[in-house]
């Protein structure tokens, strides 16, 4: 991968970083919000934490050894500081709004959703199997936050 190519693609994954920090923080607030489901908004924003980690562990493989990757789909890291900008309007919301849990929820599963639609992870190619398990796992945990926060939905639903 060329050096300039490089340097826009760190900067995508970085970006991929703060926005699953940003994320992270949503979820702590959330915690911090409805007490009786604590554990479950910690345990998501635990994992958002280590999504932000496998990112920045992916930024260090990457520029370990370039010429292993390949520039991807292309990034509109627009659209991304657009999203980042956009939880930290929901934290605010969730702090001084006081939402519904539920309308939280929603708001959680969208979120996921929009992150396995933005497929982020497409930024670049490569064969190196270190960053592809980490592509994998952060792909795998979000479908299955999605699935979480949909369970979560149908409980607070059925209990009217």
């Amino acid at each position: 991968m060329t050096s300039p190519m490089l340097s826009r693609t760190v900067e995508a994954l970085e970006l991929m970083a703060q926005a699953e920090s940003t994320v992270e923080r949503l979820y702590e607030t959330c915690a911090a919000q409805w007490k009786e489901d604590k554990d479950f908004w910690q345990g998501l924003a635990l994992e958002e934490k280590n999504h932000s980690e496998h990112i920045r562990s992916m930024i260090s493989i990457l520029t370990g050894n370039p010429g292993n990757f390949l520039p991807g789909r292309p990034f509109n890291a627009i659209s991304l500081k657009t999203f980042i900008s956009g939880i930290e309007r929901d934290i605010e919301s969730v702090t001084q709004f006081a939402m519904p849990e539920l309308n939280a929820l929603r708001l959680a599963r969208d979120i996921e959703q929009a992150l396995i639609e933005g497929r982020f992870t497409e930024v670049v190619q490569t064969e190196d199997k270190s960053f592809r398990a980490l592509v994998d796992k952060i792909v795998l945990d979000t479908a299955t936050h999605r699935w979480q926060v949909e369970k979560k939905i149908a409980q607070l639903q059925a209990k009217g």
